[in-house]
């Protein structure tokens, strides 16, 4: 073993035991991604490094770092890009043949090396990617789950030196661990969304009997994520909030078709029955010990509450409403107003902002009004294939006066 590496066998054993607890220990999929690369680095002394993952036969970089270089620069230009699992590229190369890589010079590959160095990063920062070591983050079943690339590995006196051999037991133990580590996030994603998706399901079914809505409540789902990450809750409150939205109306199970369904206008004795599906909803979801499912019954409960008092079941008024409600209220008016329902066309997207920022304040939380302007467009994007009616919306301001 190289002794430039790390000190001695003991040490390195003890520092990935420690890493190893410490990301146990994490539930943040970024944080986990992060940790592993920069004990990477750590460990083989490397200047920069990125991260891949598989996901769905591509590859995407999911995390970098650069000693000599800020973080946004290397964010703006690499993370979130996705590219083909093909062996012209290193990461590529290295995923699908579970080989490591080891180059002293990536200016000077080999004669008939099998992929290419791309070098847009370099050109448009001038930084210089000198040594490289690629190791494939490879399960025990055989499978390879990602690719780490630490870059210019630094000898005591600042020079760039080559990386050690990737055979090295401490580089090895180190990938194992982060592969069963990004494994292990990976499959709680996948049960994550199978959750998730069994939740949309079930909120379909007790919410809307009808074809054209279905999608409402995974867009409802989306922008109160976005909205919560806009007002950086933390992340596990962020992902609660995309959860448990899906539920906001699921007690509408409780209303008739008849009324439900009906086109235009309730009498006053129908929207008197429609406003009882939030106190059918929060009986349905009961007295949770939960945590999400307890959020879904404050969301469920409060989201038609106002920020001026003068919503129902209860009129709480202002920071007496749930955090969470009052996100995912916003986010189910303006999706009643940009689509087509039952008793509606859909408003233009200009003319339901103008109602949006009109109810600052009064139906809605105004920082929750201030966090959909930072990010309306983020939001708004799904909508884009949503058909609007020029002539403008049905019968009533939908979502502020019908409940929708």
């Amino acid at each position: 073993m190289e002794v430039g590496v790390v000190q001695d066998n003991a040490a390195v054993l003890r520092s990935l035991l420690e890493v190893g607890v410490s990301l146990s220990a994490m539930s943040d999929r970024r944080e986990v991604l992060h940790v592993v690369l920069h004990e990477a680095r750590r460990l083989t002394r490397a200047e920069a490094g990125g991260l891949f993952i598989v996901e769905e036969g591509d590859l995407q970089f999911v995390a970098a770092e650069n000693d000599r270089m800020g973080g946004s620069e290397i964010g703006t230009k690499l993370l979130g890009r996705r590219m083909r699992m093909s062996s012209d590229s290193l990461a590529g190369f290295v995923a699908l043949t579970g080989q490591a890589v080891n180059i002293a010079d990536s200016y000077d590959l080999p004669s008939g090396s099998p992929f290419r160095m791309d070098r847009g990063f370099d050109a448009a920062t001038n930084y210089r990617t000198k040594s490289v070591l690629a190791l494939p983050l490879t399960c025990p079943d055989g499978s390879c789950v990602g690719v780490i690339e630490l870059i210019n590995r630094l000898e005591p006196d600042g020079a760039v030196g080559a990386f050690p051999d990737p055979e090295d037991n401490s580089i090895r133990s180190l990938g194992a661990m982060a592969a069963v580590t990004i494994q292990n996030h990976l499959l709680q994603k996948q049960l994550r969304e199978a959750h998730l998706e069994t939740i949309f399901r079930l909120s379909v079914a007790s919410e809307f009997r009808d074809d054209d809505t279905g999608e409402h409540v995974r867009r409802i789902s989306r922008s109160s994520a976005i909205l919560a990450r806009e007002m950086h809750l933390e992340s596990e409150q962020v992902e609660l909030i995309r959860s448990a939205s899906p539920m906001h109306d699921i007690g509408k199970i409780g209303i008739p078709d008849a009324i439900l369904l009906k086109p235009g206008r309730l009498t006053e004795a129908e929207r008197r029955i429609v406003e009882t599906h939030p106190l059918i909803g929060a009986d349905i979801l009961g007295r949770p010990q939960n945590e999400l499912i307890s959020m879904a019954r404050d969301i469920a409960l409060a989201h038609h509450e106002r920020w001026d008092g003068r919503g129902y079941p209860n009129a709480l008024a202002g920071e007496a409403i749930p955090l969470s409600a009052r996100i995912v209220g916003l986010a189910d008016v303006l999706d009643a107003l940009v689509c087509k329902r039952c008793y509606k066309a859909a408003y233009p997207k200009a003319r339901a902002l103008e109602i949006l920022f009109a109810e600052k304040g009064k139906h809605f939380d105004p920082t929750v009004v201030e966090t959909f302007d930072r990010c309306q467009e983020a939001i708004l994007a799904p909508y884009e294939d949503v058909a609007a009616d020029d002539n403008g919306a049905g019968d009533g301001e939908a979502g502020l006066t019908t409940g929708a």
